[in-house]
């Protein structure tokens, strides 16, 4: 009887460690892609007092190695990055990222591994489709930025001058002009 009594706890304890330790769907996925995405392993700050949010597009220069050019920086709002720095993470969408126009003419956007975004400096890393490492590091021109705000875009200056590098090539002096998005 003991032993009965001692493979029945044993078995009881191995089957509950089966269900902590079991994947679970997000509520309501119905089988659908996880609402999150996999953690990804950097570090996350913003510190930006102001509102950042909106498009950083490249002007009529290519920026990027051949047929993959930079289109735009994102930057979302303050409680996109909340959310992110939390956890809940879209695999598709972050509250920055860069997006580039592809070979084919398709589109990649490369979300982040790391990010630090204050009022007046913008960075990120991440890693793109074919497992380039792409950085970028940008200077905020707050002034420039109000303007464009202001005016709904199609300021003369640059809203934020950086250095982009894809790989082992670097790109310096990008200059990328605010628009608020469709």
């Amino acid at each position: 009887m003991r032993t009965i009594v001692l493979l029945t706890a044993v078995g009881l304890t191995l089957a509950g460690c089966d269900l902590v330790n079991a994947p679970s769907k997000p509520a309501g996925s119905g089988g659908a892609a996880p609402a999150t995405a996999p953690a990804r392993g950097g570090a996350f700050a913003h510190s930006q007092t102001e509102d950042l949010s909106g498009y950083y597009q490249v002007g009529e220069a290519q920026v990027g190695p051949g047929d993959f050019a930079l289109i735009h920086l994102f930057i979302g709002q303050a409680q996109a990055f909340t959310d992110w720095e939390e956890g809940k993470r879209s695999a598709t969408f972050a509250p920055v990222m860069v997006e580039f126009r592809a070979p084919g003419e398709t589109t990649e956007r490369v979300l982040p591994d790391s990010y630090s975004v204050s009022d007046g400096r913008i960075r990120m890393t991440g890693t793109s489709a074919n497992g380039d490492r792409v950085t970028f590091d940008g200077q905020l021109n707050a002034g420039t930025l109000a303007t464009a705000r202001r005016n709904l875009g199609g300021a003369e200056e640059p809203s934020i001058t950086a250095t982009l590098r894809i790989g082992d090539q670097s790109f310096s002096g990008v200059k990328l002009h605010w628009y608020g998005g469709d």
